[in-house]
């Protein structure tokens, strides 16, 4: 009785792991070839890797809203062990994950970006994390004084809308580890 129990938890332990054994993923069979291959060599971009992006086109929480796609691009290369794995200028992709506008009583306008993918020299797509929020001016002391001595009307006056320029760099991170592949 003992050995049909110890063969059935035995069973019951080793049968969930075979599909796990049995799976494998498109990126390492094209990472498998290109170690076996005499021109191509497979290079891993770590998680948590840093790369510096700069914003395109000029921001502000006046006229852009949520959801909306925007670009940044690569400020220089990335490589590793001497070979380039994303190329300086790269389009990397982004999107305003909130937008704020103005109010009156002096509250100001917010925006919040955040990066989301870049693509290596390979064509494989590398998932970044990064996001950067901009707050206007704050005018509320302005609009409760010209409130109070314009009997109110000075209540109206509103903050500053947030704005990001073009060229605002900031450093992002991957989020997962890939692997490159790239000529020898």
């Amino acid at each position: 009785m003992k050995y049909y129990y110890r063969l059935t938890t035995l069973l019951a332990l080793a049968l969930p792991a075979i599909p796990l054994m049995a799976q494998s993923t498109r990126a390492d069979e094209r990472a498998a070839r290109a170690a076996n291959s005499a021109t191509r060599m497979p290079v891993v971009i770590p998680a948590g890797t840093p790369l510096v992006v700069a914003i395109d086109q000029d921001l502000s929480s006046a006229s852009v809203n949520s959801g909306q796609r925007i670009s940044f691009h690569l400020t220089s290369d990335y490589s590793e062990f001497g070979h380039v794995l994303i190329s300086q200028g790269t389009p990397v992709r982004g999107t305003v994950t909130q937008a704020t506008r103005r109010k009156s009583g002096g509250r100001p306008g917010a925006l919040t970006i955040q990066v989301t993918s870049v693509r290596a020299v390979d064509g494989t797509y590398v998932p970044l994390r990064g996001s950067e929020k901009v707050v206007g001016k704050n005018r509320q002391s302005q609009a409760t004084a010209l409130g109070v001595l314009t009997l109110g009307i000075g209540a109206t006056k509103k903050g500053l809308s947030a704005s990001i320029p073009a060229g605002t760099e900031y450093t992002v991170f991957t989020d997962a580890k890939r692997t490159i592949v790239v000529a020898r």
